[in-house]
């Protein structure tokens, strides 16, 4: 009688086990700018950053994943999709991603990286369910290496797509701290990255000491070619990214973009373990990058101080 009571027991926990429904899993909409190996540095630190806290794809999260593939428009499609599928938070890469969030997203708490602030892009109130890590922009120490690399400096180009809101913004910034010193600014617009070739030439043919790209996402899509003419030309050409260096720009100083993706996924992290009374919601990037590409230097005809190299986190030979 005994072992029936046994195993007429243990029948029913088994039962109940069997029976208990599966705990739900964690669901994160992430949606990125465009695919561009810069901005998907970021991406891995955010995701390292949560799994480093436990938060797994595929064990105990599930992520949604979506890529905007440079068209601006369409991050607002992405975030209605989230909004109906109930995802748990939305992580976005890029500002226009950001600020199509901020605008759009109420319900769900939002965590952004790549981006400048919502006040740096013209949002004056940021609602109470954003998050993130953003790029304060060094302006005045940009113009300031450059100036070192180049002590004469007095024409600069940049080309831009107007359409970025962090392009606009950083086109803005740095043209301000320029034009402090000087310095003129020659522009041109780009919407595609098909239209690099032709604003690369128009800006050599203005005589300039150096070219600029920054924050651009179009921009960075076809920078080769824009290294390309920077070499045959004899420009130096700059980046407020560091590690778009890697793509052919002689020298990159900016924010440290692994850190930069690995910080705001510590705020995901935050907000899923139920803590969303943060401190400092919203608060800049400390860590930066100096990265000095030997080749591109030497093919774009600029001769580096020693000065600025020891100062490099990263040479490129």
């Amino acid at each position: 009688m005994n072992r029936l009571n046994f195993i007429f027991g243990f029948a029913i926990i088994a039962f109940l086990v069997a029976c208990k429904p599966a705990e739900k899993k964690i669901t994160i909409g992430y949606v990125q700018i465009t695919q561009d190996p810069v901005i998907d540095t970021a991406r891995a630190g955010v995701f390292r950053a949560l799994a480093d806290s436990g938060f797994i794809n595929g064990q105990n999260i599930t992520v949604l994943e979506n890529n905007a593939q440079g068209n601006i428009s369409m991050i607002s499609t992405i975030l209605k999709t989230f909004q109906s599928q109930k995802v748990d938070i939305i992580i976005t890469n890029g500002t226009p991603c950001m600020k199509a969030a901020a605008k759009a997203v109420r319900d769900i708490p939002v965590v952004f990286t790549v981006s400048f602030s919502p006040e740096q892009v013209g949002i004056k109130t940021a609602s109470k369910n954003l998050y993130g890590i953003y790029d304060p922009l060094k302006a005045a120490e940009f113009v300031d290496l450059m100036t070192e690399c180049i002590p004469d400096l007095k024409r600069i180009g940049i080309p831009y797509n107007n359409t970025e809101p962090n392009a606009k913004y950083s086109f803005n910034m740095l043209s301000e701290e320029f034009s402090k010193r000087g310095i003129t600014v020659v522009t041109t617009s780009v919407k595609s990255s098909n239209d690099i070739l032709q604003a690369g030439q128009y800006l050599a043919e203005e005589k300039i000491d150096a070219m600029v790209a920054s924050a651009d996402n179009i921009v960075y899509l076809g920078l080769p070619v824009l290294a390309k003419i920077a070499s045959e030309q004899k420009i130096p050409l700059f980046v407020t990214d560091p590690l778009e260096a890697q793509k052919g720009a002689a020298i990159g100083f900016g924010v440290k973009y692994e850190q930069w993706g690995y910080q705001s996924g510590l705020k995901a992290v935050e907000i899923l373990k139920g803590r969303t009374s943060l401190g400092k919601k919203i608060e800049p990037i400390l860590n930066y990058d100096l990265i000095v590409n030997q080749k591109a230097c030497a093919e774009q005809g600029l001769v580096v101080p020693k000065k600025v190299t020891d100062k490099a986190t990263l040479i490129i030979n």
